[in-house]
């Protein structure tokens, strides 16, 4: 099999990896674009939410990027280590940190945002508006399927 190209017909396999698919091929291309920002994909995502929620807590922001939370102390550390976060007490309880962007992470979230925008651009290009829409709305059934049990 070595050096062999194999005929892999990914497009005819379950949903689920036509799913993986389709996900990995859009954080590839959002991958590219953040490359020389010195973001991971996970790290903007982070910072978007972050810059939606100020003052979110490590708990919300695991259940939003759907990451573990020893990833989520992972990510925190490192936004922290590039000074586009901080972690402030909470007022009421002692136990649990809120982060905050910094005014670096709020500048750093700014300038990548369209990132997002551009590669919706991209999929719209092998696409209709209606095409684009519908795919939308399929994914937010499917999804709905397994949120209501």
């Amino acid at each position: 099999m070595d050096g062999e190209n194999l005929n892999w017909q990914w497009d005819q396999g379950p949903i689920g990896r036509m799913v993986k698919t389709g996900y990995i091929t859009l954080r590839r291309e959002m991958e590219e674009l953040l490359k020389p920002t010195g973001l991971t994909h996970t790290q903007w995502s982070a910072l978007g939410v972050i810059r939606h929620y100020p003052g979110i807590t490590p708990s919300q922001l695991e259940q939003i990027l759907m990451i573990e939370r020893p990833s989520v102390t992972s990510l925190m550390n490192g936004l922290a280590a590039k000074g586009l976060i901080v972690r402030k007490d909470h007022p009421e309880d002692g136990r649990y940190k809120l982060i905050y962007l910094t005014d670096e992470g709020v500048k750093k979230a700014e300038e990548t945002q369209h990132f997002a925008l551009a590669v919706e651009e991209r999929v719209k290009e092998g696409m209709t508006e209606s095409e684009f829409v519908a795919l939308k709305a399929l994914l937010v059934k499917m999804v709905g399927v397994f949120e209501k049990g």
